[in-house]
C-alpha cells in the first residue's frame, strides 16, 4: 500500500486514494463475472496461513519463561546489571501476551473463514451489476458490510487495533531488540560513557556466565519479536484485504 502505513491509517478517504491504482489494474486485467479461483488468486497475499499462527503461538509460549529469566536477574540485585532497563524490559514484555492472544484468536478465525470469505465475496460482487430495487441493493450492501466487519473487527470502516498487536508493541520491541546487543541489560560506567566505549570492549570486564545468560534472553526476545511482527503483519494484511475488497466494489460500481 502506498499511503496506508499504520493500522490507524485506514479510513474511507485513504481507501479511496489506495483504490485508484487498483481500479486501473482491474480495468485492464479483470472481467465479470468473477470466479472463486480468480478471487482467491487476487486475495492470496492477504490470506492468513498456518505458519502465521505457528509464529505467533511460539512467541506467546516464550514470553512468560523469558520474563522469569529477567525477574531472576532483578532479584539478584547485581550491580553489573542496569536495574531500570530490566524493569523496562519486563514492562514491555508484559504489554504483549493479552494482545497477542487476541491476535491468535483473530487469526484462527480468519483461517477457518478463508474459504467462506472467497465464496461470499465472489457471489456478492457478481450480484452488484444485477441489483435493481433499493431493497436488493440494501440487502447486498449489508452483506458486504458484514465482510468488512469481519476483516476489520469493526462496524466502522477502520481497523479495530487497540486490543491486538499494534505499533505500541512493535515499536517498543524493536527498540529493545536494538539495545540488547549493545549491552542494554548491563550497567555502563561513567568512564565508559565518556569514552564512548563499545559494548564489545565493555564485555571484557563482564563475567562470561553473565554474558551467556543475557545472550540467552536476547535470543528468546528476538524469537518473540518474530511472532509479534507476524501478528502485526497479519493485521496490516487485513487492512490491505479491506482496501482490495473496497476497490472491487468501487470498480464494479463505475461499470454500471
Amino acid at each position: 500500500m502506498l499511503y496506508i502505513h499504520r493500522l490507524s491509517d485506514l479510513n474511507r478517504k485513504s481507501a479511496d486514494t489506495e483504490s485508484l491504482p487498483l481500479i486501473r489494474e482491474f480495468k485492464q486485467k479483470v472481467s465479470l463475472p468473477l470466479n472463486p479461483a480468480q478471487m482467491e488468486e487476487h486475495f492470496t497475499d492477504f490470506l492468513i496461513s498456518e505458519s502465521d499462527l505457528l509464529a505467533m503461538d511460539n512467541a506467546l509460549v516464550l514470553i512468560e519463561p523469558t520474563l522469569d529469566m529477567i525477574r531472576v536477574l532483578m532479584a539478584e540485585n547485581d550491580p553489573e546489571h542496569e536495574r531500570v532497563n530490566l524493569e523496562r524490559a519486563i514492562q514491555l514484555l508484559n504489554m504483549i501476551p493479552e494482545n497477542l492472544q487476541i491476535n491468535i484468536n483473530f487469526a484462527e478465525d480468519l483461517i477457518s473463514w478463508r474459504g467462506e470469505f472467497i465464496t461470499q465475496a465472489t457471489e456478492l460482487l457478481n450480484q452488484i451489476p444485477q441489483l435493481r430495487s433499493p431493497d436488493q441493493k440494501l440487502a447486498v450492501n449489508n452483506q458486504i458490510s458484514n465482510l468488512f466487519e469481519k476483516i476489520l473487527r469493526n462496524k466502522e470502516f477502520a481497523f479495530n487495533y487497540m486490543d491486538v498487536v499494534n505499533e505500541a508493541q512493535t515499536v517498543n520491541l524493536n527498540g529493545l531488540c536494538e539495545g540488547l546487543p549493545k549491552g542494554y541489560f548491563f550497567h555502563i560506567t561513567l568512564e565508559e560513557e565518556l569514552k564512548k566505549s563499545s559494548f564489545e570492549r565493555i564485555k571484557e570486564r563482564i563475567p562470561a556466565d553473565k554474558l551467556k545468560r543475557a545472550e540467552e534472553i536476547e535470543k528468546r526476545i528476538q524469537l518473540i519479536k518474530k511472532g509479534v511482527d507476524r501478528a502485526y503483519d497479519v493485521n496490516m494484511r487485513m487492512v490491505g484485504c479491506a482496501v482490495h475488497l473496497y476497490s472491487y466494489v468501487k470498480w464494479i460500481n463505475t461499470r454500471m
